[in-house]
């Protein structure tokens, strides 16, 4: 893997919101590399070594996560990543079998690719499983810890899920109307998930 030739003109967003990687990888070699060429190219990056530690991390944008760790094997980390978030996956391994990419896939990540890989094309994917798997900015309505998803009607609050009665989701994503206008929500009308 190069980093020669990677720079960014500014950070990596979404939205508001810096996109973060992490990068699950137990060769500080490897590691140092990717981290090094990610920060370069404008992303929020951080790093673990083990399965359980990347298990333990908070949810992140991407993460990046070889299949041959010390502790737990990728793929089950990979299931377990799947489970509970819908960031993006990829791996990044020297298993080049068919059936090792094959499971993986199946078991979550988005993309596999396999080692030695240039920076470029690593850059490259995370873009490609960042436009299929975040909705672009123009979908998303945000306003403090307030973020609505006018492509899904999914609303969050902080980061958790906030269940609308009927009628106020019809008045937040309503696609055949003019100018989405905001109010101010009682706390009957905004009840947790």
């Amino acid at each position: 893997m190069t980093v020669a030739g990677v720079s960014a003109d500014r950070p990596q967003h979404r939205g508001d919101c810096p996109v973060s990687v992490l990068v699950v990888e137990d060769d500080v070699a490897i590691t140092t590399q990717l981290v090094r060429g990610l920060n370069l190219a404008g992303y929020e990056t951080s790093s673990v070594a083990t399965g359980g530690d990347a298990l333990s991390w908070p949810a992140s944008d991407v993460v990046l996560l070889d299949l041959g760790l010390p502790d737990i094997d990728g793929v089950e980390v990979c299931r377990q990543l799947r489970a509970r978030s819908d960031g993006a996956i990829i791996v990044i391994t020297a298993r080049g079998e068919e059936t090792d990419r094959v499971l993986a896939l199946d078991q979550g990540a988005d993309d596999y690719i396999i080692k030695p890989f240039g920076l470029a094309e690593l850059l490259a994917r995370i873009r490609a499983v960042l436009r299929r798997s975040r909705p672009q900015d123009t979908e998303l309505l945000r306003h403090g810890d307030l973020v609505v998803d006018l492509r899904t009607g999914k609303v969050t609050v902080a980061g958790r899920e906030v269940s609308l009665t009927p009628s106020l989701g019809r008045t937040l994503v309503r696609p055949d109307e003019g100018p989405r206008r905001a109010r101010r929500v009682t706390a009957q009308e905004a009840r947790p998930a």
